[in-house]
């Protein structure tokens, strides 16, 4: 949508049209079905933090309203149904605006604009001689306010935010521009964001308000008044909340941004005011405004994200039943998320995912559904740190087991899978100091699953032996090159045994622990020809050559590098995927025969889904249970 959108405002019409403030100037868009195209652009509203629109034209025609942190005014401009903007009035505000909304304050009234202001809030009618403002001393510095029928009496009244003291404060009007008092309502720390909608069908707008705590609703009560906040989603970087009914069901959903963690959450309605959880959608940089409505007139609700921080916007195209087309974010919310391991844990032949919480001493389960989406079973306890983790099967009850290496504990702890989801344990066992890397193999005289583990802090690698019966007597550890990392394993020398590699990020050099089918022999000194870093390496796109997945932290991308020939590879495929993208696996998580990619974000606690799109699937084949 261009270089920094600073607002959002939706303009109805066949097929609506998207108003964004830019740097330059407001800019229409309209929805082609796969993106947005781009219409009028108006050097009107540069950089405008606050947008609105409605019937603000003499006649009642679409009009929009816009003003900057930076004036003390507000100006108002007609807008087509193109979305061109005409010259625009300017009308001085006593304070710097925070916030607007158009309303018709009675039942056969005009529509008015409210702007809440570090004053308090302007009310601005037209007039006979042009527009007319009143003053409402409200709280001061509110930075939201919510306006709808709150007594049922067909006026308008309103409900404002006030940080300093965690109150709402309820004005009730007159229908002519007038508001008397009407009480203080406690809410959650720090209310900042506020919407009016009827969430459980019973004709009285309810409200929705975002603070330190997360997002409360304060459901209307039969005599008058709201009820005491019920908190809907714990955090306290959530930035906006939509009311919409996405899933066709009749029911108001709700669709909730967090900031931090780049996701758009969706809750689903339920009776009562209840939600349950729905899915999550990974968005860009520094989200703030969200708009959830039908974007594109196909008669599905869709969603669009303005990214503050990131200078663009994200588009979720509505599917109908509440998905959208968007990458899917599972929410760990188990702490600082540090790896992932695909298998199939539920055996119904869909891959599913296990993930490591090093600040947790968790790992979260998500059972796959076989369509890009999943279902999170509780976490389980594992130690303290886990940095790592490998799924296998341990005891050879053809049920994946999970490996899981404790950085805090200097120890490996093993779960045995139920085949159901579920696991016991943990057993664990010593191994040397920081343990950080895990891997499994054959190593000894038998087919059983071994494990081999890297110490960072000791410079060792221990290889534990197992008996074939998910235990692990043996364990050897031997001395490596200075703070090891990883680990490979594979046939180095072609004589049909596996043999393992040690190294680190940091050197050139790797550590060889030969393999003769009994044992692994001591480590032998290699020199590779450059830092040895090991990348995730699949044939996404099915044409016999291997292509590289590596993920860059620092700019918040996985980068794909396609493979040409042998060794060779081409132009690489940068995706964004948000803040800190840590670790990839991947898996066939949607079951068109084609290699996904999850991607475990460290400091957000998110895993994204990126499903693979690449013209040569597979035909899928399942095995019959």
């Amino acid at each position: 949508m261009g270089a920094g959108p600073t607002a959002l405002v939706l303009l109805a019409g066949s097929p609506p049209i998207v108003l964004a403030a830019t740097p330059n100037g407001l800019a229409a868009f309209r929805s082609n079905g796969q993106g947005f195209e781009p219409g009028p652009r108006s050097a009107e509203g540069r950089s405008a933090q606050v947008l609105v629109a409605g019937p603000l034209g003499s006649d009642g025609s679409a009009a929009v309203a816009f003003a900057s942190r930076e004036a003390a005014r507000v100006a108002i401009a007609p807008v087509d149904r193109s979305g061109a903007i005409g010259a625009a009035e300017s009308i001085a505000l006593p304070a710097l605006p925070r916030a607007a909304r158009v309303a018709a304050l009675g039942p056969a009234g005009p529509a008015a604009l409210l702007v809440a202001h570090d004053g308090g809030l302007s009310v601005i009618m037209r007039g006979a001689d042009g527009w007319q403002r009143r003053e409402l001393a409200i709280p001061p510095f509110a930075r939201d306010f919510a306006v709808g029928d709150l007594d049922g009496d067909g006026r308008a009244d309103l409900v404002a935010v006030d940080e300093t003291t965690n109150q709402l404060v309820v004005l009730h009007g007159t229908g002519e521009g007038n508001f008397a008092a009407g009480g203080r309502l406690a809410t959650v720390r720090a209310p900042q964001r506020l919407v009016a909608a009827d969430v459980n069908g019973d004709g009285r707008p309810d409200l929705l308000v975002i603070g330190n705590d997360g997002l409360a609703l304060h459901l209307a009560q039969a005599a008058g008044g709201f009820g005491a906040p019920q908190l809907l989603q714990r955090g306290d970087h959530l930035a906006d909340v939509a009311a919409a009914d996405v899933n066709g069901d009749g029911r108001i959903d709700l669709a909730v941004l967090d900031r931090s963690r780049s996701t758009l959450t969706f809750l689903l309605g339920a009776n009562g005011g209840r939600f349950a959880e729905g899915e999550s959608y990974l968005v860009g940089y520094g989200a703030e405004v969200a708009l959830v409505a039908d974007l594109d007139g196909d008669g599905q609700v869709d969603a669009l994200v303005l990214n503050r921080l990131g200078n663009n916007a994200t588009w979720l195209h509505g599917l109908g039943g509440g998905a959208f087309d968007g990458v899917v974010c599972l929410r760990g919310d188990i702490g600082e998320l540090t790896a992932v391991a695909v298998a199939d844990f539920d055996r119904d032949d869909r891959p599913d995912l296990a993930v490591a919480s090093a600040d947790g001493g968790r790992v979260g389960i998500f059972l796959g559904r076989g369509d890009g989406r999943f279902r999170a079973l509780p976490p389980l306890a594992v130690g303290p740190q886990p940095r790592a983790l490998v799924a296998g099967d341990f005891n050879q009850d053809d049920l994946p087991d999970l490996a899981v290496v404790n950085f805090g504990g200097d120890a490996v702890a093993i779960l045995q899978g139920d085949g159901h989801g579920g696991f016991t344990g943990p057993r664990l066992y010593a191994v040397g100091t920081g343990p950080t890397a895990i891997s499994t193999g054959s190593f000894g005289a038998d087919t059983s699953t071994d494990l081999a583990v890297v110490n960072s802090l000791s410079d060792s690698v221990s290889v534990l032996y197992s008996d074939g019966h998910g235990k692990f007597p043996t364990v050897a550890t031997f001395p490596v090159a200075a703070r090891p990392s990883f680990l490979i394993v594979g046939d180095t020398n072609r004589d049909g045994h596996q043999d393992l590699v040690v190294g680190s990020q940091f050197s050139e050099s790797v550590a060889i622990l030969l393999g003769d089918g009994h044992k692994l022999g001591a480590p032998t000194s290699n020199k590779l020809s450059g830092t040895a870093r090991p990348s995730l390496a699949e044939d996404f796109d099915r044409d016999g050559q291997m292509d590289l997945v590596n993920p860059d932290e620092a700019a918040g991308v996985v980068e794909i590098l396609p493979g040409t020939a042998p060794g060779e590879f081409g132009t690489p495929i940068r995706v964004s995927v948000g803040r800190d993208p840590h670790v990839v696996a991947t898996g066939d998580f949607d079951g068109d025969g084609r290699t996904d990619i999850a991607v475990v974000h460290r400091a957000t606690q998110t895993i994204a889904i990126l499903l693979n799109r690449s013209p040569k699937p597979l035909p899928v084949q399942r095995s019959a249970r």
